[in-house]
């Protein structure tokens, strides 16, 4: 797909449906790296109570007034505990289609610079070890692995 003229703005509390709706392509996306995900589910009221809190940064993008993609975090501060707060990249998509069309990366400048205005001292995120194109993505912008997230399966298979 040729890359088109965007727009990206914080969202507002008409867009939660359709970012439920995106989060749901998301969640979809991930299955294939995790089984444990159910292909079925589909999110419904997620966004909704989370647009415009203080400390949560919702911001979508645009394509021809259609919205294409999203990224979602939150402060994360424990006074007594941390120095500085942490900002954590809870949630970044873009439709198959619109991707590599510098969306992602456009979305990610902005919530950047909410770190910032909160004073975090970095940004962290989860990703499946197996999504090597996010992992790509991610090391583009200069993230690195810091810690090892792990699991152990609990069930007898």
């Amino acid at each position: 797909m040729k890359k088109e003229d965007y727009i990206i703005r914080d969202a507002v509390k008409e867009d939660a449906d359709c970012l439920d709706a995106l989060l749901t392509q998301l969640i979809h996306y991930e299955a294939q790296f995790d089984a444990n995900l159910n292909q079925e589910f589909k999110i419904q009221g997620n966004y909704g109570e989370r647009i415009g809190l203080d400390g949560h940064k919702l911001l979508v993008t645009e394509v021809a007034g259609r919205m294409v993609g999203f990224i979602y975090g939150f402060v994360y501060h424990i006074p007594e505990m941390f120095m500085d707060p942490i900002v954590i990249l809870d949630a970044l998509y873009v439709m198959e289609e619109y991707r590599h069309n510098g969306y992602a990366r456009a979305m990610f400048q902005q919530f950047r610079e909410f770190a910032k205005q909160c004073h975090a001292c970095r940004i962290e995120l989860k990703v499946i070890s197996e999504n090597l194109e996010a992992l790509r993505f991610y090391e583009k912008l200069s993230f690195c692995e810091s810690k090892k997230y792990m699991q152990m399966e609990c069930l007898d298979g």
